[in-house]
Order: structure tokens, then C-alpha cells, then sequence
């Protein structure tokens, strides 16, 4: 019911934007435009790239060699005017429920806001802990990166491995790939996924338990897949690393579950929380902030 509702709550929404003004005047510039040439456009309007192109925060946006004229440039914009989108978009940034499969906010921007504002959720300024948070990463990663944070036996870390699927995993798996050549040359990352036990094996084969620190990434500390290898990880580490081993010693957490984790065996000042107002898909940004930190 709540699907059926939420798909045609869309439809009306989609509906009633064909319908505008704007959206027909898009329709009669298309036929219009659709012989025009982007040389065409070069050659009649010479400053066409510094008006069609665009650098914000590291990101180069060329759209002036798209089959876009001043005209319908300004149309789309107005069409984006006329939407829910600006109202949507404020709400989201307000802390409102707009999550509405899970009644929840949808605040993973708050996570990446650097500034004084306060950002509420039922009321309450979560920046704080947010802030927090950040705080904890950033001591506990540099503490990895300098080699103060040592294992049970004493030995810096050199590897760090990542549990987690979905978002989980590809997130910060992105992350890392892209920030590589920042990596901290005595750091090696690994990431698993893969229910397929092999998978975990082949990595846990080229490491030294003693210098290895795994990374717990899930969400609510019950994702199957993930626990799954994480036990295997656990009952590798005691198998292999001797009578002194400890847990909390080379296992961390990004989770909402700090009871879970702990009774995992993870430290309480090592579970790296966030928020249930980070929707998974978005929450790339918590769950990566450890191995972001490393590099």
C-alpha cells in the first residue's frame, strides 16, 4: 500500500510538471532546436563556455557541448523553479521526515556540514555529536597513521580491512581507490564482501594477525553477509594470533549498534557511531570516515 501510494503520489507530481507552461514551452524549443548544430552554437555565441561551464568544489562541469541552447537552458532552470524540487530540498536540509518508507529524516548532508549552523532532528541539534564523532575518528585514524596505535603484540598496523557489503563496501571502497595516491605508504587496504568464503580467505592468507585491524561496517550490526565473514575474521584472528590475543585490540565498528558491537568483542570507544537518519544509500560519508582517515 505505502508503495502504490508513494508511486502514484510521483505520477500526480510528474503530471501536474508536463502540464506547466514551462514544460510546454521545453516541448516547442525541442522541435525547434532539433537541427540545430553545438558548432553552430560555438560559432554565434564565442563566450559559450564560461557561460555553459562550471567549478565547484573540485568538480569541472562542461555542459556546453551539449545539444543545449540559451533558451532551453533557461527554460530547464525555470522548469526546476516551478518543481517541488527547492521545497523538497529544504526540507531535507530542515531535519523534516521525508524518508517516508522508514518515517525518518534524511540528513546524511548533515554529516558533511562544517559550518556553526545547528542542525535539528526532533528538535534536538544533532551537530554535536556529529562533531563528536568526527573528533573520535580523527584522534583514533592518526593514532593508526603514526603507529601509536599498536596490536597485541605490540607491532604498529599494517593492514587495515574493511567488512561490509552494498554501500558498505563500495563507498568506501570508492573512496580509497580514489584518494590512492594520498595512501599512507606503510598501510595496505583490503575490502570484503563476498559471502563466498573464499573470498575472505584469500585476503586473511597474505596477513600477519598481529598487524591487522578490521573495520566492521554495517549498519544496525545484524546485516547477515557482514556478520558472517566478520565472525570468520574473529575466529581467524584468535585462532592464529596466540594466547594474547585481543579483540579489541584489532577490531573497530562503523555502527548505530553500540551494544552489538560490543558484545562482538569491539571496544566502546572504538564503535564509530552514526545516525538512523543516514539513509544507507547515502551514508557512504560515516561508514568511510575511518578509512578516509587512514590515507
Amino acid at each position: 500500500m505505502i508503495t502504490y501510494f508513494i508511486y502514484n503520489k510521483r505520477i500526480a507530481l510528474c503530471f501536474q510538471l508536463t502540464r506547466s507552461v514551462t514544460w510546454q514551452a521545453l516541448d516547442r524549443l525541442r522541435d525547434k532546436t532539433a537541427n540545430d548544430r553545438i558548432r553552430d552554437y560555438f560559432t554565434n555565441d564565442p563566450q559559450r563556455f564560461e557561460k555553459m561551464s562550471l567549478r565547484v568544489g573540485g568538480l569541472f562541469l562542461d555542459y556546453s557541448k551539449h545539444h543545449v541552447s540559451d533558451d532551453v537552458l533557461t527554460k530547464l532552470i525555470e522548469l526546476a523553479d516551478h518543481s517541488a524540487l527547492v521545497q523538497r530540498r529544504a526540507q531535507m536540509f530542515s531535519g523534516d521526515i521525508i524518508n517516508v518508507t522508514e518515517n525518518r529524516p534524511v540528513l546524511h548532508t548533515a554529516l558533511r556540514h562544517l559550518g556553526d549552523e545547528p542542525v535539528y532532528v526532533d528538535g534536538e541539534d544533532v551537530m554535536p555529536e556529529i562533531t563528536r564523532t568526527r573528533e573520535q575518528i580523527k584522534l583514533f585514524s592518526e593514532a593508526v597513521r603514526s603507529g601509536e596505535w599498536k596490536g597485541y603484540s605490540g607491532k604498529r598496523i599494517k593492514d587495515v580491512v574493511n567488512i561490509g557489503i552494498g554501500g558498505s563496501d563500495l563507498g568506501p571502497n570508492m573512496a580509497v581507490r580514489a584518494l590512492l595516491k594520498y595512501r599512507h605508504p606503510e598501510l595496505h587496504f583490503h575490502f570484503v564482501s563476498n559471502v563466498d568464503g573464499t573470498h575472505i580467505q584469500k585476503v586473511l592468507s597474505r596477513l600477519d594477525p598481529a598487524t591487522t585491524l578490521f573495520i566492521v561496517s554495517t549498519k544496525t550490526f545484524s546485516t547477515q553477509e557482514t556478520l558472517l565473514n566478520a565472525k570468520t575474521a574473529r575466529r581467524w584472528f584468535l585462532e592464529n594470533a596466540g594466547e594474547d590475543a585481543d579483540v579489541g585490540a584489532h577490531f573497530i565498528a562503523a555502527s548505530t549498534n553500540r551494544k552489538a558491537a560490543m558484545e562482538f568483542g569491539i571496544r566502546e570507544e572504538n564503535v564509530f557511531e552514526f545516525w538512523a537518519w543516514v539513509g544507507g544509500r547515502y551514508s557512504m560519508y560515516s561508514l568511510s570516515a575511518c578509512r578516509l582517515r587512514f590515507q
